[in-house]
């Protein structure tokens, strides 16, 4: 993961809800979700009354952006500060409300609850808001907005780990390659949504897929690019992404809040590496070795062309 630091503003609507304002951009991540969860962990708010904030400077916080594996480790590191903050301001706007000391008031599931009553945060937000007059004497003035930053406890970040195991069947006449099986075991920390985490590790394969036996660039002895279109650059699709099996360790990280890692890198960098050693083991009594990606069906048989086969002892 990019180490570095991020800010997230937090604040409670009108209406009880909870808007968080972030830098870093979702492209498919999860993060409206799993950040909404982050804060539901600390304010007790439902996920569908908040509302994600994210991308656009003239209405957000800064950011370093969203890349390097860093946006549930950075991005919810800020929320969680921004809304630890934000539940001390409730708590302190409700225990105003309800007459009582700090020390008797507790927030539990979006509602602060006292000695002798209890008051729920959109009470709290809408007298705030429109009814400042029934506030007692002495309330916290900083209301119910916070900008709070976030960094991790050690600045080279966290690191999450792959392994990746595939089974392929090549063909040594078309050089075709089918994934016959394809299991992928990640250690991410503790997962905030396994759902999530398991789309973003298979659109990962996908993209590994890709990189491994379809995707290439190239060029005419004049330079020109020969893959303009998506006619020629190839991309996988359903007929060759597997229904890999994924396996979970959930190693909390020490230095991240909730002991999160980030895992958008794992599902992608391991196939070409697992991909290719699988094809080079099938092609091992051939004698022919590919360490060029993509591994096309042209490179497998020209490999192979040009091998020398293995006897079977040298194979053993």
């Amino acid at each position: 993961m990019v180490p570095g630091h991020e800010q997230c503003t937090a604040r409670i609507t009108p209406d009880g809800g909870l808007e968080l304002r972030i830098g870093a951009h979702s492209h498919g991540q999860g993060m409206e979700t799993t950040l909404a969860q982050v804060a539901n962990e600390i304010l007790g708010i439902p996920l569908e009354k908040t509302r994600l904030v994210h991308g656009d400077t003239a209405f957000t916080p800064y950011s370093t952006g969203t890349w390097g594996s860093r946006s549930m480790v950075m991005s919810g590191g800020a929320v969680a500060a921004a809304c630890d903050e934000l539940a001390q301001r409730i708590l302190r706007i409700g225990a105003n409300l309800l007459q009582c000391t700090l020390d008797a008031a507790q927030l539990n599931n979006g509602v602060v609850e006292g000695p002798t009553g209890s008051i729920d945060v959109s009470q709290i937000a809408h007298t705030w808001y429109l009814k400042p007059q029934d506030l007692g004497e002495g309330v916290d003035p900083s209301g119910l907005e916070v900008t709070a930053g976030y960094k991790p406890e050690r600045d080279s970040g966290t690191f999450s780990y792959a392994t990746h195991a595939v089974v392929v069947a090549v063909d040594p006449y078309t050089g075709e390659v089918e994934l016959l099986d394809y299991v992928i075991a990640e250690d991410g920390g503790v997962l905030v949504n396994p759902m999530i985490v398991d789309g973003q590790i298979l659109g990962g394969l996908a993209q590994g897929i890709g990189t491994a036996l379809l995707e290439e660039m190239p060029y005419s002895p004049e330079g020109q690019p020969l893959a303009s279109t998506l006619s020629e650059y190839l991309l996988p699709g359903a007929t060759e992404v597997p229904d890999a099996s994924i396996l979970h360790m959930q190693t909390p990280s020490p230095y991240t809040r909730f002991g999160v890692k980030g895992i958008g890198e794992g599902g992608c960098i391991a196939p070409p590496g697992a991909i290719t050693n699988a094809i080079n083991d099938a092609l091992y009594p051939l004698g022919a070795e590919l360490n060029v990606l993509p591994v096309t069906p042209r490179r497998i048989v020209e490999a192979i062309a040009s091998a020398v086969p293995r006897t079977p002892k040298n194979h053993a």
